[in-house]
């Protein structure tokens, strides 16, 4: 049996937990928990007005959630502004349709 400490576990890349999101009466994300492994993939498919987009604005910090929490690398992304969401904003990339 060995006393060696036990490695702690490396964070999310992206992990989501609670996020919601309206405008208005229109509730577009409800209590969304994801979490997205470093390197793993994810889809997210579903049809027009189905929050896709919002989800991931939401991550981006282009739209702040109503409630709940985003992390990217187990650092808390919403509400950065600045230099520190300049270096969230680094790690990803993106192409519109």
């Amino acid at each position: 049996m060995s006393n060696a400490p036990t490695p702690a576990p490396t964070p999310a890349k992206i992990a989501l937990t609670g996020v919601s999101k309206r405008f208005g009466p229109k509730v577009v994300l409800d209590g969304i928990d994801l979490s997205v492994a470093r390197g793993q993939s994810l889809v997210v498919i579903g049809g027009s007005g189905s929050g896709k987009s919002v989800l991931l604005k939401c991550v981006l910090g282009l739209l702040k959630p109503d409630a709940g929490r985003i992390q990217v690398d187990g650092q808390d992304v919403v509400g950065l502004r600045g230099d520190a969401r300049r270096r969230v904003l680094d790690k990803f990339g993106m192409l519109f349709q």
